[in-house]
């Protein structure tokens, strides 16, 4: 019985001491750091689905985050750093992908589906006017 009761113990002491990166970076002011998180916060891991530099602890989102601070630190714009990240990357680091060709389906499509449904509806809507008109 002591054995299990030390297990259990032990088994919950492993989820509680789970590791976690802490950014010790340093900045010159306030506004700095507000800034480099801000940019942080708007650019995705491209490692993990759907997190943000800032929520992953992926290697490549640490280095990222690294980056954006650095970047920060040197005077950079918020433009310049998105365009540097882009280019890098991939669009897929921006969570706000540019209209261009490789992009257009991914912004047309919610406008041709939402048409699609407008007509699909009209022409229920007709049919059974149609069918009302007969009876």
């Amino acid at each position: 019985m002591r054995n299990i009761c030390g297990f259990i113990v032990l088994f919950f002491i492993t989820f509680a001491t789970h590791a976690q990166v802490v950014d010790t970076w340093t900045f010159a002011n306030p506004q700095q750091q507000e800034k480099a998180l801000s940019i942080a916060s708007q650019l995705r891991c491209p490692q993990c689905q759907n997190q943000n530099l800032l929520e992953s602890n992926a290697p490549v989102a640490v280095s990222m985050r690294h980056q954006v601070y650095s970047m920060v630190a040197e005077g950079k714009s918020e433009a310049e750093i998105t365009t540097w990240m882009t280019d890098r990357y991939g669009d897929f680091v921006r969570y706000n992908p540019p209209l261009n060709e490789q992009t257009l389906l991914l912004w047309a499509l919610p406008c041709l589906l939402l048409l699609l449904v407008g007509v699909v509806v009209w022409r229920v809507r007709k049919r059974q006017r149609a069918e009302e008109e007969v009876q």
